[in-house]
């Protein structure tokens, strides 16, 4: 046992040292570029949460084929990051403002043994990738677990982080309902909804009860979509911001 755990733990090694330069570059230039960019409401907006912006709308322009290796092009989608960092901001406050986060215990504890049972069973995944890679036995399912353990502390995830993803989820949902409380979807409007669909394609079969459910969601998400966009507009108008 004692050697497979130092195996493993030399693994673990010679991930952390492939990837080491990387990671120091990585650690290194957020530490030095992590100052604040913006005042939204008086909250600082962060340049590393406005750099994971960022990053995200580069990558997906870039996979649309926009060249963003165009500086005027890449400055373009940089200033759209910027304006959606902004705006999330926004919406993370208003959310708060609202108590969308003012979960009750039986709330908090729910998030709590969620996100738990998800990075438990996350690390559990890592196990078993592992003991298939190296077709290990169920002796050594306890250097396995201290694997996956110190592999979980080299990328910097904690139980905590699953916790808040769960909190966020919640937290979201009870914002979209906020948003949409005065507008709920309707009988008739999933009715009319169908008899659209069944009209232009006769594969639509009888409106069952999965199918009524489905429509729903897709006229509740896009009822969303726009109240949000609304909401935002409002937020953005009353904003006070200050750029750095």
């Amino acid at each position: 046992m004692k050697k497979l755990i130092a195996l493993l733990m030399t693994l673990l090694l010679f991930v952390s040292c492939a990837a080491a330069e990387d990671v120091a570059t990585a650690t290194d230039t957020t530490e030095e570029a992590d100052y604040v960019i913006a005042l939204v409401n008086g909250e600082q907006l962060m340049n590393s949460t406005y750099t994971q912006v960022k990053n995200d709308y580069l990558t997906a322009y870039a996979q649309v084929g926009y060249d963003i290796s165009d500086e005027a092009k890449k400055a373009y989608v940089e200033d759209l990051a910027l304006t959606a960092a902004i705006q999330n901001l926004l919406v993370e406050q208003d959310m708060r403002a609202q108590g969308c986060y003012d979960f009750s215990e039986e709330i908090e504890t729910w998030c709590t043994e969620q996100g738990q049972a998800a990075y438990e069973s996350a690390l559990k995944q890592v196990e078993e990738t592992l003991n298939e890679t190296l077709e290990l036995g169920e002796d050594d399912a306890d250097a396995l677990s201290v694997y996956a353990a110190a592999y979980a502390d080299l990328l910097g995830v904690t139980a905590q982080d699953y916790i808040d993803v769960y909190r966020t989820q919640y937290a979201t949902m009870l914002y979209y309902a906020w948003l949409t409380q005065d507008c709920p979807v309707t009988a008739e409007e999933v009715q009319a909804e169908y008899d659209t669909r069944k009209a232009s394609d006769d594969t639509v079969g009888d409106l069952t009860d999965d199918l009524y459910n489905e429509i729903a969601y897709d006229i509740y998400a896009e009822r969303c979509k726009e109240k949000l966009n609304a909401r935002i507009e409002v937020l953005s108008d009353e904003a006070e911001v200050t750029l750095y």
